[in-house]
């Protein structure tokens, strides 16, 4: 089918695009759909050639005719533009001044881009590392001795500024009515650059833009002020040293269409922590308003640090750990246990994959902790376990979630022991049976097909342990 084919046509690369037009006429006509050209990705291969250089050997310059025939012919049907990160900066600079200059040739008769809706560009951070052994040069040292810099042990991360910044810079002043726009890892100094970009956005898509994701935009802790002038936001994604008590309030003041806050952490991000009054603040003229927020904690990239809780006010509905190298902790648990008891409804590990230890003795692990979420928090919906469980404490999980809100488990098979801890275990719950418990986990935790029947049985619908290929592709 058509629909089909165009979705299949628009995931494929412009090359290969062009090679599936040629098998026959109905695909031929697919190719010329719009549909199949909603979305461009610039990935530093695009629109590329060869080119050698003395110093370098081969190397990728960009082919500005190429991007100028594209544009003429397909700008009208471009929705997505995704600017990936490209460790060539010239080909960066030179695509977005041909964009730049494309758009105000074509201003004074009609505006290029009538459909563009989304924006997306992250920039790729330089990373030196630092030894005793084999130290920099002076010339690099010249570089890198910038004070947008980033320290994480022997790590250095660098941002942007200059000449990347002008251009990116004039090409947000010349596109408008974006309903979604994300802008990532420019790790800015704390200098008059910080307006830069943000300002052209206020300007050009202020009423429009609903989706904004602003990602270590700064190198230092600065609060932006000027995400809170959108006034049509429905969801916000942001660095947590990106905020302030000012900033939160002026959130909750000015932005009355605002319902998702993503509150994100990585390796990047500098880890602040907020007062105590003014979640107060904000959960009373979020009640007056008659609104609610919904903040989801995510933590993803390489981070290694937990991220500062917000206290129990907040309405936390979502904590997840995108990440590999973050391991569930008894004492994490039970904070978020204790502070969103009210409000929590995903808690997820995600990552199958995991860069650091996870015990195997029941009293390292985070059985135990796990059940008394479950048991705890009433409006837990989603729950997601990467790290090694027993079958009894799935069983257990799946038990008692069933009597609440759990509607979406999901655990890797390969982390899933098939053991029993709980044979001394006192069920004293109200309504719960000691003895039928005791029999009921021992009947069903000596084989996996039976810990997946089971589990079916008391959620009404199929369900069954991921491998670790299905469980990278949820969504939580």
């Amino acid at each position: 089918p058509s629909i089909l084919l165009e979705d299949i046509f628009s995931l494929v690369s412009i090359t290969q695009r062009y090679y599936c037009s040629q098998v026959c006429r109905s695909w031929n006509e697919i190719f010329y759909s719009s549909v199949v050209w909603y979305t461009f990705v610039f990935d530093g291969v695009t629109f590329t050639r060869k080119k050698f250089n003395l110093f370098r050997g081969y190397e990728r310059i960009l082919n500005a005719y190429r991007v100028q025939r594209y544009l003429s012919r397909k700008s009208q049907c471009m929705r997505r533009l995704i600017i990936q990160p490209i460790p060539e900066y010239h080909n960066m600079c030179d695509f977005l001044n041909v964009l730049s200059s494309f758009i105000h040739y074509h201003r004074q008769d009609y505006y290029p881009f009538p459909h563009l809706e989304e924006f997306s560009f992250t920039f790729h951070v330089l990373v030196s590392i630092e030894d005793d052994t084999n130290n920099q040069g002076g010339i690099i040292n010249a570089y890198y001795q910038h004070s947008n810099a980033i320290i994480r042990g022997k790590k250095r991360y660098y941002g942007t500024g200059g000449n990347i910044l002008e251009t990116l810079r004039r090409f947000v002043s010349s596109i408008r009515c974006l309903k979604r726009f994300y802008l990532n890892n420019l790790l800015l100094e704390s200098n008059s650059d910080i307006g830069s970009c943000l300002d052209e956005l206020l300007e050009n898509s202020c009423e429009t833009l609903e989706h904004l994701e602003i990602l270590n935009y700064t190198s230092h802790i600065i609060p932006l002020y000027t995400v809170g002038l959108f006034s049509n936001l429905c969801s916000l994604s942001i660095s947590s040293h990106s905020l302030s008590d000012d900033v939160l309030l002026l959130f909750a003041n000015h932005l009355a269409n605002l319902h998702r806050l993503n509150i994100i952490q990585d390796e990047l991000t500098i880890p602040c922590r907020y007062s105590d009054s003014v979640w107060i603040e904000i959960d009373l003229i979020l009640r007056e308003n008659k609104r609610q927020w919904c903040i989801r904690m995510v933590t993803k990239g390489k981070c290694k640090t937990e991220p500062f809780w917000p206290s129990s006010p907040a309405p936390v509905r979502a904590i997840v750990y995108d990440t590999h190298s973050v391991r569930a902790v008894q004492s994490s648990i039970y904070t978020c246990m204790e502070q969103y008891s009210k409000t929590l409804e995903i808690y997820a590990h995600l990552k199958s994959m995991c860069h650091v230890y996870i015990p195997r003795s029941f009293v390292e692990r985070a059985d135990t902790a796990y059940i008394s979420l479950v048991k705890t928090v009433r409006y837990l919906n989603t729950l997601a376990i990467r790290e090694r469980i027993s079958t009894a404490t799935c069983l257990l999980l799946a038990y008692y979630g069933t009597k609440h809100n759990l509607k979406h488990f999901y655990l890797r098979r390969n982390c899933v022991i098939l053991r029993n801890e709980y044979r001394k275990y006192v069920f004293n719950e109200r309504d719960d049976n000691n003895e039928q418990i005791h029999s009921w986990l021992e009947k069903n935790c000596r084989k996996y097909d039976h810990v997946e029947d089971a589990i079916s049985i008391l959620f009404g619908r199929p369900w069954k342990m991921l491998t670790d290929w299905e469980y990278n592709h949820i969504h939580v």
